[in-house]
């Protein structure tokens, strides 16, 4: 069992550490997010969304953690960096699932990009072989 320092201890510094790793994703991932997103609003609020997920996933698992000792270790400090550890773990995770998601979510936008461009060209280029064809058909008046 933990005593009180100990648990605020762990509580304090992986809160800590959350919130400036969610920080950095929040400001780092909005260059990422206007890529994804055709407009700006879309991408703050995406961001925003992410952002809040990514706080509550990881300060509710810094929750169960701070009670759970998953190894027998003995010592306030190797408690502390034991259980610290599972928290940036977890951290790690989390921020490599958010880019998974995100660049699968950049590529179907990219693929969509792609595909409706061909498409137009393509659309463009049989209206004008129609045209051309239909004068071909039409063929110079012939005046007798």
């Amino acid at each position: 069992m933990l005593d009180t320092p100990t648990y605020l201890l762990i509580v304090v510094v992986g809160g800590l550490i959350t919130l400036v790793v969610g920080q950095i994703l929040m400001r780092s991932g909005i260059g990422f997010l206007r890529d994804v997103f055709d407009s700006e609003e879309s991408a703050v609020s995406a961001n925003r969304l992410l952002g809040v997920l990514f706080h509550l996933i990881a300060l509710g698992f810094l929750a169960l953690i701070s009670t759970y000792r998953p190894f027998d270790v003995e010592g306030r400090v190797q408690i502390v960096i034991t259980q610290l550890g599972g928290v940036m773990l977890l951290l790690g995770v989390l921020h490599g699932l958010s880019l998974l998601l995100l660049a699968r979510i950049r590529s179907k936008r990219r693929n969509e990009s792609i595909e409706t461009a061909m498409t137009s060209q393509y659309e463009q280029q049989r209206r004008a072989r129609q045209s051309r064809q239909q004068v071909i058909e039409g063929g110079p008046s012939s005046g007798g």
